[in-house]
């Protein structure tokens, strides 16, 4: 864990040769409630949050000890990885916890599932996403409201940077959720992957 200009980061990536197995006005959405008004908003969210990724991964980073990397191509987005996302980051801000465990409370609905906090690569194959490659940043912040903000912080933390430049990884879901009765109010989650 690192923290960063009042930012806590943490970053996850797993690779395997194989594998056969927001800013919202409310802060948390739900996939299969609110009308179409919120449906789009949603939508727009969503593709907010991968324009400003792609933005980074635009143009070349260095990644501190992780060195440098060229420009990625463009990820796409990837509901079962945002459902994975969303899930980690709705559970993050409902328990107070920060971290690539989830809390093994109600909100860790793939924990609670498998009797035991679950891990990010079990809520992505949870969402039927059976990935080859995979990666997890999570972050939080009182000041982290918008993705532009996040990107930024993750740009400036290592591993993050590089998880995020990796150009194996196609495709990205992430979310945020806000609780102002929470330590760090805002938390964040990407999940980037390769099928």
């Amino acid at each position: 864990m690192k923290i960063l200009n009042g930012m806590v980061v943490v970053s996850l990536m797993l690779f395997l040769g194989a594998c056969s197995t927001e800013t919202s006005k409310n802060s948390t959405f739900h996939e299969d409630e609110g009308g179409q008004e919120e449906q789009q908003e949603l939508a727009s969210f969503k593709s907010h949050y991968l324009l400003a990724v792609n933005r980074a991964r635009s143009v070349s980073h260095t990644c501190g000890s992780k060195g440098f990397f060229p420009s990625a191509p463009a990820l796409k987005w990837s509901e079962k990885l945002y459902a994975a996302a969303y899930e980690h980051t709705l559970d993050m801000a409902t328990t107070n916890t920060f971290g690539h465990s989830g809390s093994g409370e109600a909100s860790d609905v793939t924990g609670q599932r498998l009797g035991h906090p679950s891990r990010g690569d079990e809520r992505v194959l949870a969402q039927g996403y059976r990935w080859r490659s995979y990666g997890e940043n999570v972050g939080a912040g009182t000041n982290r409201s918008r993705a532009e903000d996040m990107v930024q912080g993750f740009l400036e933390s290592d591993g993050h940077c590089a998880n995020m430049m990796n150009p194996n990884f196609k495709e990205l879901g992430m979310a945020m959720v806000k609780n102002e009765n929470s330590t760090y109010t805002h938390y964040w989650t990407q999940n980037f992957g390769t099928r």
